[in-house]
Formats: C-alpha cells, sequence, structure tokens
C-alpha cells in the first residue's frame, strides 16, 4: 500500500473511491455521486487558496492502482498561547472490503508522520459512535477519548465553491 496526499493529479483515484463507496455501502451514503460535478468541486478546492491547509491522503492499493481509503485532515493555527498549531481530522473511511487490513492504522501512522514534520504535536476529531470505529480509536497508540460538548451552528452564507 503507498500513501499519496490528494493532488490535481491524482484526483480521478478519489473521484473512483467516492462511486466505488457509495455502490457497496448504500445505507451510509444516501446521495447518489455525480462524479463530474464531485470532480470539478474537488479541482476547485485544491486550486483555492481557502484549502490550503486542508489535506486528503489516500491510501492505494499498490496491485491495483486504486485509492482504498481515505483520511481527511486540516491543519488549524490559532494566536492563542503565543501561537498554537494542531490539526483536525475530518474524516476517515476505508472502503468495507479493504477494512480489518491495517489501512486506517496506515493512514494515521502517516498523517501523524507528516504533522511531526511540521512540528505539530496533537491532533483531534470528533469520533463516530460506531462500534467499528470505537475499536479502532481505542487501538491508536496514546490517544484518549473524552467527552466533550461541542458547539456547531451554522452561519448563513452561499457555499463558497458552488
Amino acid at each position: 500500500m503507498t500513501i499519496e496526499l490528494l493532488s490535481l493529479e491524482n484526483v480521478d483515484k478519489l473521484v473512483a473511491f467516492e462511486q466505488q463507496a457509495r455502490d457497496t455501502e448504500p445505507d451510509v451514503f444516501f446521495d447518489a455521486l455525480d462524479s463530474e460535478q464531485f470532480r470539478s468541486e474537488t479541482v476547485a478546492a485544491l486550486q483555492s487558496h481557502h484549502f490550503a491547509s486542508a489535506r486528503c491522503m489516500l491510501c492505494i492499493d499498490d496491485i491495483h492502482g486504486r485509492a482504498i481509503g481515505r483520511l481527511d485532515f486540516s491543519i488549524l493555527s490559532s494566536f492563542a498561547f503565543g501561537g498554537d498549531l494542531r490539526a483536525y481530522v475530518d474524516w476517515i473511511y476505508v472502503l468495507k472490503a479493504h477494512r480489518h487490513k491495517g489501512v486506517a492504522g496506515l493512514l494515521f501512522s502517516r498523517m501523524e508522520a507528516y504533522l511531526a514534520s511540521l512540528k505539530i504535536d496533537e491532533y483531534f476529531l470528533i469520533a463516530a459512535e460506531n462500534q467499528e470505529a470505537q475499536g479502532f480509536y481505542r487501538h491508536l497508540k496514546d490517544a484518549r477519548i473524552q467527552k466533550q460538548d461541542v458547539l456547531t451552528k451554522k452561519v448563513d452564507t452561499p457555499r463558497l465553491l458552488k
């Protein structure tokens, strides 16, 4: 397995991955994928300064050259405490046929190495509640799961890339 950062050169691997995810787990992904629109929006995001801190790592099956997992994260910066850097993991997904084979662990390991190279020593995510995800989280070395309230609020504004 190879890990690649999402780029203009491999965006079609992400599009194919997203279609396969919907084909294999329609109970998880309720909306059909418009591949051309998804590709167009992803390319626009890759070219937008608004997404400069966003990263997507793809796990590629070396035999078939296809994406079998993805991990999306952003680097967060703040002036708090004299300057603070950390990362937020937004999305981790492994195709059903490739689960329990080390894909998610490899993605997290490579993300951690990437973050360490940037001198970022902490990341967080809002934990999924399903048993499979919870089991994975419990096996992450030196990770702790905390229950915290999270405030979310929609802001009335048009989507950036629509």
